[in-house]
C-alpha cells in the first residue's frame, strides 16, 4: 500500500509535502495492520500525526486538544466502522465542537448509505481502501485548496526558492534582506499565488486576476513572468506545460 510513487514525480510529491508538513493530523483506524501501513504514508506528508484506535478514543483526543470552537488539529482522517464508537458518530460529535475542521474518511465501505451519512455529517473527502500515495496526494490537494490548509511558520514572511522572501504584510519581495523593486502587476502575481495558497494557477486565472480579461494566447501572462525571471535572474514561477505556473517555495 506504500513504497512506489506510481505516476507521481518526486518534485510533485515534494511540492505537496511543502504544504502539508506543518499540519497536525488526528488519524483514527481500528485495524492495526491498516493503521500501521497508512501511518507510513501519512508520515511522508505530515510531521505530526496523532493516532486513535476507535471513535471513542479519537473523540477523547480531539476534545483534549481543543478549546471552544478551536482545535489544535488541522485535519482529521478516520475510518467508519470501528468498535465502541463508530466513525460517523464520532464525526457528528466533533461537528458539534468544531464545524470547520476538515475531515477525510478512509474506508473500505463503498455502501451508498455510509457515504450519504458521512456527507450529511460534513466531510471533505472519501477515499476507498486500498489506496496509494497518488490517491492520498490527490485527496490532500483537494482539501488544501478547499480549506486553505497551509501553515507558514512566520506569519509575515514566506520563504521561496533561492533565498527569496515574500513579506505578506508589506507585499515586498527581498533577497539577502535587500528589497526588490516590483511593478504593480508583479506584486499582484505574487499575491495571487501566496494569498490563495494554490499549488498551481492556470493561464486564465492569472490573466483574469491581473489583467481583468481573457486572452486566447496568454501572451501578457507569459511576458509578465518572463520579465520577472529576467529581473530576478531566477525562475521563481515554474511553467507547467499547457497548464500555467506554480510558485517555487523553499
Amino acid at each position: 500500500m506504500h513504497g512506489r510513487l506510481c505516476g507521481m514525480t518526486k518534485n510533485r510529491l515534494q511540492e505537496i509535502i511543502a504544504f502539508t508538513k506543518n499540519l497536525k493530523v488526528l488519524y483514527i483506524e481500528d485495524n492495526l495492520d491498516v493503521r500501521e501501513q497508512t501511518l507510513k504514508m501519512l508520515n511522508i506528508f505530515f510531521n505530526s500525526v496523532v493516532v486513535g484506535s476507535n471513535g471513542d478514543e479519537g473523540l477523547t483526543v480531539f476534545k483534549t486538544n481543543s478549546t471552544y470552537d478551536n482545535s489544535n488539529f488541522d485535519l482529521i482522517i478516520t475510518d467508519i466502522e470501528m468498535p465502541i464508537v463508530d466513525g460517523i458518530s464520532m464525526i457528528n460529535a466533533i461537528r458539534k465542537i468544531d464545524r470547520h475542521i476538515p475531515i477525510l474518511v478512509f474506508s473500505a465501505h463503498s455502501n451508498p448509505d455510509y457515504m450519504l451519512q458521512t456527507i450529511n455529517a460534513g466531510i471533505d473527502g472519501y477515499l476507498l481502501k486500498p489506496y496509494n500515495i497518488d490517491q492520498i496526494s490527490s485527496t490532500l490537494i483537494n482539501v488544501i485548496e478547499k480549506n486553505k490548509l497551509t501553515k507558514i511558520e512566520n506569519n509575515s514572511n514566506v520563504h521561496l526558492e533561492n533565498d527569496f522572501v515574500w513579506d505578506m504584510e508589506n507585499s515586498i519581495l527581498s533577497k539577502d534582506d535587500t528589497p526588490i523593486k516590483l511593478t504593480k502587476n508583479e506584486i499582484m502575481l505574487f499575491k495571487l499565488f501566496i494569498n490563495s495558497k494554490g499549488l498551481l494557477k492556470t493561464y486564465d486565472e492569472i490573466e483574469n486576476y491581473i489583467f481583468d480579461g481573457n486572452s486566447s494566447n496568454n501572451k501578457r501572462v507569459r511576458n509578465l513572468v518572463s520579465r520577472l525571471k529576467t529581473k530576478l535572474n531566477y525562475e521563481l514561477f515554474e511553467a507547467i506545460y499547457s497548464h500555467g505556473y506554480k510558485l517555487r517555495y523553499k
